[in-house]
């Protein structure tokens, strides 16, 4: 079953074609639903037709003022059964038809490149600004696309890999090919995020030597009905003659558009994209395929645009292949993961059965501006949820909010400042080649010997700290050792002593068990007695 959801403006009742179609309980709570999915989504393929750009004077092909019914009104002595004939393979087999295509192509050339994007164009613009559009296949040869700021262009096809040999080496046995390492790998080019399906008016190519031109520097040589020569061929030809080589004939240029009946010179490339986005790749944005497809503004009548729209819709639904959660009503029993949005269903009817799970009669640009408030909307509740969450760290960091310095735990460790020692080193050397690492004890010693630092501006040794010995008293009948300092010397504080000699006093009395105790001692050699010989 599909839901059929009417604009403003259109009938209140639903249309008696197709049979399966089921009406709304609520038609503005599933319109919020439908704008709702397309903003939760993550990876929107769009597949759109003529009805995006007639706001911006291109006709479309098929209604009762479209392009097919004009160019046969315009041209009765041609005898055309519809202006179809004229995007047809058949039209270089005379000179009439391919004087009257060469001249419809100049006037579409000129006037889509006068066009402006519209506001289908800018939406699709600021979901691919969001991070949530996968891809545009369009089947418009007017470029608007690019215009709005979307990449534009056909993907190369796939490189084919050869599969080489293995080698055999002198002895009989065979040898593993390795790749060669002094050739590197290119990188894959990246997908552009709109890829036109029937080609460009701003492409001419040479059949011949498949050269591409831009279109607009021949247009009026496509008004007059003659097309111009490939230049590639004309300057091959050219260096043939003079080597004395064969003529292989010169090309003509004609438009990089895709006609009925003919094969497509990019479907290659295209196929591989139209894959990549069905099934998923192993890295990219495109890893997990499509989750929501939207079909905008096309009557779906090509057979290879109609297996696409349907394979897509088959992909996004069985991804969605989740059980419902708590539903409200009847409406909202299946995710919304297909959308059809034209005036008219595609016929015949009974082929898009079970493909679509919601058909949006209406306006193509009405719902354009629904879906751009909705953007809005969306990218502002996501602003202020970061800032809510930038916030609560600021607050848990200690810092004041709407403070500028980054929060510790978001400092990389390169970038984080070296540990502070609590002794100040601003008295010490600064030599990164041979700064020595000192290791603060974090407990108070329980030895005499301690770190000292000298508070006055000295000149440091290499470690920039002083060992000394606390003075005491010397006792009488014992041994003393003086231990110098370590070379400090200033100008503003008074003159250190020079090292004292090693002097012993008279020595202590035997213990009881024959031994005698000596300690070191810092004292004046001249209030101790030294032992007489």
């Amino acid at each position: 079953m599909t839901v059929w959801l009417p604009l403003e403006g259109q009938p209140l009742e639903p249309p008696s074609s197709p049979p399966f179609l089921r009406q709304p309980s609520d038609a503005k709570a599933h319109l919020q639903k439908v704008l709702r999915a397309i903003t939760k989504a993550r990876r929107i393929v769009v597949v759109s037709g003529a009805g995006i750009s007639t706001q911006a004077g291109i006709p479309d092909f098929r209604s009762q003022d479209g392009l097919f019914q004009t160019l046969k009104r315009d041209n009765p002595k041609e005898l055309l059964s519809s202006g179809k004939d004229l995007f047809d393979a058949s039209v270089f087999n005379s000179e009439q038809t391919m004087l009257l295509f060469y001249q419809m192509i100049a006037q579409l050339s000129s006037i889509s490149s006068s066009a402006n994007p519209t506001p289908f164009h800018l939406v699709l613009k600021a979901l691919d600004d969001c991070g949530k559009l996968l891809r545009v296949y369009t089947q418009n040869i007017d470029s608007i696309e690019h215009k709005s700021g979307l990449t534009f262009g056909v993907p190369p096809p796939p490189e084919k890999r050869s599969k080489s040999k293995p080698k055999a080496d002198p002895s009989g046995d065979l040898m593993l090919s390795t790749p060669s390492c002094s050739r590197q790998a290119s990188p894959v080019p990246e997908t552009p995020r709109c890829i036109p399906l029937h080609g460009t008016l701003q492409k001419m190519h040479c059949p011949i030597c498949l050269s591409s031109f831009p279109l607009d520097n021949h247009i009026d040589s496509l008004m007059e009905g003659s097309p111009p020569d490939c230049p590639d061929c004309t300057s091959m030809e050219e260096t043939r003659q003079l080597i004395g080589k064969r003529a292989r004939g010169i090309g003509r240029l004609r438009p990089s558009v895709v006609l009925y009946n003919e094969l497509h010179k990019d479907a290659e490339g295209v196929g591989e994209a139209v894959r990549r986005d069905l099934v998923g790749s192993s890295k990219g944005k495109n890893r997990s395929g499509a989750d929501l497809v939207l079909v905008v503004g096309t009557s779906l009548r090509v057979p290879g645009t109609k297996r696409m729209v349907r394979e897509f819709s088959k992909a996004v639904r069985a991804r969605a292949a989740t059980p419902p959660t708590m539903a409200s009503g009847p409406d909202d029993d299946v995710p919304i993961k297909s959308i059809y949005l034209n005036f008219d269903f595609p016929a015949p009817t009974r082929e898009w059965e079970s493909v679509f799970d919601t058909w949006i009669q209406g306006d193509v640009q009405t719902f354009a501006q629904l879906l751009q408030e909705a953007v809005d909307k969306e990218v502002k509740a996501k602003e202020a949820a970061n800032d809510r969450r930038r916030r609560r760290e600021e607050e848990a960091a200690g810092q004041p909010p709407g403070s500028a310095s980054t929060s510790p735990s978001k400092i990389s460790p390169k970038k984080r400042p070296p540990p502070t020692l609590d002794i100040e080193h601003r008295h010490l050397p600064t030599t990164p080649a041979k700064r020595r690492k000192v290791d603060t004890p974090s407990t108070p010693l329980k030895s005499p010997l301690k770190f000292y630092q000298q508070p006055t501006p000295l000149q440091p040794d290499r470690t920039g700290f002083i060992l000394r010995i606390p003075p005491y008293r010397p006792k009488p009948n014992s041994a003393y050792v003086e231990m110098p300092t370590l070379g400090y010397s200033s100008a503003t504080s008074p003159p250190l002593a020079p090292p004292l000699p090693f002097h012993t006093c008279q020595p202590p009395p035997l213990s009881a068990s024959g031994s005698r105790r000596y300690s070191p001692r810092l004292c004046d050699p001249s209030a101790v007695p030294p032992l007489s010989a």
